[in-house]
């Protein structure tokens, strides 16, 4: 890892170096009222330096060249003021504090010209007002003040927003499968094999500029979704140039310093992107039974493998988290440039316990245990990432900018089951070792271009995108204990024919590409006296996936000698042998691989009509042709075909009424559609070891459409505030859901079939505040440096399975909906002293993880509350101490069943199907700006 900073930090240094500057900051009031004005221009006259000031009057310019300069103050109806021979001094702080006076002329029209900010929280408020939609919204001035690591851990700060196992988004409790992902304006790329989902964990927070969701359907945006679109924006144009480096040590609790446990991995493992250790040779035999007359072959194939099968025992680290990020403004003749490039590094490692059980219920509704597992887990995950932005403005009618987006993630993880399984009577003492590496690479050309005096606006994207998920060796296998008195273990070694999910290995590739394409055209017109907008656009996208895997096996070789199932397993794996030993066996199936293709052409018309001065519609239809194609495999070799061709006309409206300038009510309407996935939709079957499952695709499933209304009121007190209430009905005709496979409930794996539900809907309400707190004791400088936020979603859905339903578990929530979320935070800003503290508390109520059936119980994960205190204090001009607490009362993580089935959760009475704890985490870390 040294080496890798030290090349990062050379680069930056090989173009920039340093300054001698000082700042200059203060506070600009009314000088009648004494009310802080919000939005005032400071400029130090001569230079291109300057701010404005926020929702308390305050500014701050940093990195201004030591000198005296003259301070010019502006504010549209007031005076403007010019202070003259401020002295600025290298590493020191200028205070000006001004009250301007108000202007008595009248105004002739005025127009700003300016880089507009959006990562602030008065930006997205602004944003979040001025669109025709219903969004909701987070900025990188709010991330800022928590301890999230990535963009999973930022969006559950929003509104009505969920994440499933770290990294999935969950929409007003609709799961993963109906929400829709972009990065800026194109489609997000997927990483995932076996879900319909885009990982969030993938994208650090620091990259982040701000993040919207837009819960209800308009023409302009896709049209596949039920729950909202994700629209995340990466960094774009700074206001100053400027070099920051970032450092964070995390201690976590149960896991740093103690015993870590791993699989080896070989050389450069750190750098998070695969090194080929784990991989199959490459000439491996393609498949072993091709070859499978030929016995050497078989043997040497066996020996050729890394057969490593007892981890590597170290001391866990603690947390690493390091940026290094590149603000630069410069000017080419009259073409304005922007450049934002940040490179980021992590690790992390967590040591979890888990208890972990199964049941099923029989007859008299006896509770039958199937068994109870003791899972411990170590878990690493490396990540490294480069955003690299470029903007250009020609003028302000015209600039394109190029983004560019790479993530690389690896997740290693070594697993230790202990315990008693029941049902098959005997004691396990199982392992699994897992590597996984994702990747992501999005790039976009953009641009935007007015004409007739902003009357006609044009904007398009060209954008590319790459994705991969390698798992290049799962290994698995079985010990039982024979003798509980001595501890005595035996290998499990099938006999005959393998089983690889007791012995054996397993590999997977997934790879994805995607080409997307599309314009947008705004024209104002006047007709009848009013100002309408037509808007017209298309988009394009061509997504291609290949995905492949192996499942490789180990059985009893001709006269096995007994005695090396009693061995260690190293020496099981140094007899690899036809006789006398072990041999590998392919167990890879004709439906363990499949291609696909997904070809997307959509048009789309509205028009915004401003009906009066305060109501305003907008009306449109969106029309998307789409295309899924697969090629797969049945299990017994029949071919699996897809090739669903479906055009949806998907009709919308928006209508907002004004109140008042600070009040006003929305409501909406549109039709949208849920496609199945590539994954969803090929006969590929995957076992879980965690969770004792196998999941399988359905080539038969049908596309979904839902009907969506919402009605949402929203005041906003102050440009930085907003309180808002939302009501919202969905309809969903053939939801697509993961119910069990009735023909796979006895005593082994139980399997989950991906299906059309007959009929679902959900409705719920939402409430959003963001508030400061000195309007409650006016004079409180405490107060007036304190806000809150709060929101909460209460939600009720219920879906039938129509004829599927018999034996199954019908009438129930939705997959993955909760029926409260509650969001809190205070927030205690001091600009002056450059300091804040922040409380945040989060909470979801108990959601179906995993559908069962009649003798089968749901799953539901249960609430588990969660409390963050994060600090950061500004130390000088350059450095900046931060840390916090993350997770403070650790409370476990537990999925349960309504074992009597009495709709109560409760200790004692029902089971748990798996409870952990992640630990504390204590982090502490500091900012220094190189320039």
């Amino acid at each position: 890892m040294s080496r890798f900073l030290l090349f990062v930090v050379l680069s930056f240094f090989s173009a920039f170096s340093f300054a001698q500057t000082g700042t200059l900051r203060g506070t600009i009031t009314d000088a009648k009222n004494k009310e802080t004005l919000i939005g005032a221009t400071v400029k130090l006259v001569g230079t291109q330096l300057g701010a404005a000031t926020d929702i308390n009057g305050f500014f701050s310019i940093a990195k201004i060249p030591a000198g005296k300069y003259t301070v010019e103050i502006t504010y549209v109806s007031y005076k403007t003021e010019n202070i003259a021979n401020v002295a600025i001094e290298a590493d020191k702080v200028t205070e000006i504090n001004s009250a301007l006076l108000e202007a008595a002329s009248t105004l002739d029209e005025v127009r700003v010209v300016a880089t507009r900010q959006t990562n602030t929280e008065v930006s997205v408020i602004s944003e979040i007002k001025a669109s025709q939609n219903i969004v909701s919204g987070i900025s990188s001035q709010q991330i800022a003040r928590t301890l999230d690591r990535d963009a999973a851990q930022v969006v559950k700060r929003v509104p009505g927003i969920t994440i499933v196992g770290d990294r999935f988004i969950t929409i007003r409790g609709l799961n993963q499968r109906y929400n829709n992902v972009m990065l800026h304006n194109a489609f997000t790329p997927s990483m995932e094999t076996d879900v319909k989902a885009f990982s969030f964990d993938v994208i650090p927070s620091g990259q982040i500029d701000r993040l919207l969701i837009y819960k209800t359907p308009s023409a302009d945006l896709p049209g596949e979704f039920a729950g909202g679109v994700v629209k995340i924006f990466t960094k774009n144009i700074p206001d100053q140039n400027s070099i920051v480096f970032d450092y964070s040590l995390g201690i976590r609790q149960g896991t740093t310093f103690q015993d870590f446990k791993a699989s080896k991995q070989g050389n450069n493992y750190w750098t998070a992107f695969n090194n080929g250790y784990l991989d199959l040779p490459s000439d491996f035999p393609k498949d072993l039974r091709a070859v499978g007359n030929n016995p050497a072959l078989i043997e040497l194939a066996g020996r050729s493998l890394r057969n490593e099968w007892v981890p590597v025992s170290s001391s866990a680290s603690p947390d690493q988290r390091l940026s290094l990020t590149g603000n630069f403004k410069m000017k080419l003749g009259n073409i304005q440039i922007g450049n934002i490039t940040t490179v980021n590094y992590s690790e992390t490692r967590v040591v979890t316990n888990t208890e972990r059980n199964d049941y099923n219920i029989g007859a008299n509704n006896q509770i039958e245990t199937l068994f109870e597992y003791d899972d411990k887990a170590y878990a690493r995950n490396n990540r490294v990432g480069v955003l690299h932005n470029w903007a250009f403005r020609f003028n302000n009618n015209h600039s394109v900018e190029f983004k560019n987006l790479f993530n690389q993630i690896s997740n290693g993880r070594y697993v230790f089951r202990s315990g008693q399984d029941i049902a098959q009577n005997y004691r396990p003492n199982n392992h699994s070792f897992d590597q996984v590496y994702r990747g992501i690479y999005s790039g976009q050309l953009t641009g935007k271009h007015k004409f007739n005096d902003d009357k006609t606006v044009i904007d398009w994207v060209a954008g590319y995108n790459n994705s991969y998920r390698d798992q290049p060796d799962y290994k698995r296998y079985r010990s039982d204990v024979v003798d509980a008195t001595t501890g005595k273990t035996e290998i499990y070694i099938p006999i005959g024919q393998a089983q690889a999910y007791f012995l054996g290995r397993f590999s997977s590739e997934m790879k994805e590409s995607g080409y997307t394409g599309g314009a947008n055209l705004t024209q104002k017109l006047t007709a009848g006296g009013k100002e309408l907008e037509l808007k017209f656009g298309g988009f394009y996208e061509l997504k291609d996936r290949t995905f492949k895997a192996r499942n490789l096996g180990y059985v009893r070789g001709g006269n096995f000698d007994p005695s090396l199932a009693g061995s260690d397993i190293n020496q099981l794996f140094q007899n690899i042998r036809n006789d006398g030993g072990i041999r590998i066996d392919e167990q890879t199936n004709p439906n363990d691989s499949y291609t696909s293709k997904n070809t997307l052409v959509a048009g789309y018309g509205l028009i915004n009509v401003p009906f009066t001065k305060k109501f305003n519609a907008i009306v449109g239809v969106r029309i998307e042709n789409n295309r899924q194609q697969m090629k797969s495999t049945f299990l017994g070799g029949a071919p699996a075909k897809v090739d669903n061709k479906i055009t949806s006309v998907l009709p919308s409206a928006n209508l907002t009424y004004n109140f008042s300038e600070k009040t006003l009510l929305r409501a909406a309407y549109g039709m949208t559609v849920n496609r199945p996935e590539f994954r969803e939709l090929a006969p590929f079957s995957f076992f879980d070891f965690d969770f004792n499952v196998v999941y399988e695709g359905n080539p038969n499933l049908k596309i979904a459409t839902v009907q969506n209304m919402d009605l949402r009121w929203e005041m906003y007190p102050t440009p930085s505030e907003i309180i808002s209430v939302a009501a919202f009905y969905k309809y969903f005709n053939t939801p697509i859901e993961s119910t069990v496979d009735l023909g796979s409930t006895g005593l082994g794996s139980k399997t989950f079939i991906t299906n059309n539900a007959e009929s679902a809907y959900s409705t719920g309400l939402e409430v959003e505040v963001k508030k400061g707190l000195g309007t409650l004791r006016p004079g409180s400088s405490f107060l007036e440096k304190t806000s809150l936020l709060f929101n909460t979603a209460l939600i009720y859905s219920r879906v039938s399975l129509g004829a599927r339903g018999v034996g199954q578990s019908d009438n129930r929530p939705l997959q993955g909906q909760s029926p409260y979320i509650v969001n809190v935070g205070l927030n205690y800003s001091d600009t002056k002293k450059d300091f804040q503290v922040n409380l945040l508390y989060n909470v979801i109520g108990r959601r179906i993880i995993a559908v069962g059936f009649e003798a089968y119980p749901d799953l539901y994960e249960m609430p588990r509350n969660v409390i963050d205190l994060t600090f950061s204090k500004g130390i000088g001009q350059r450095w900046t101490l931060k840390g916090g607490i993350q997770d403070l009362l650790n409370q476990p993580w537990r999925i349960m069943q309504d074992s009597n089935k009495d709709n109560k959760f409760e200790s004692g009475t029902d089971f748990f199907v798996q409870k952990y704890r992640t630990g504390q985490l204590v982090s502490l870390g500091f900012s220094y700006r190189l320039l």
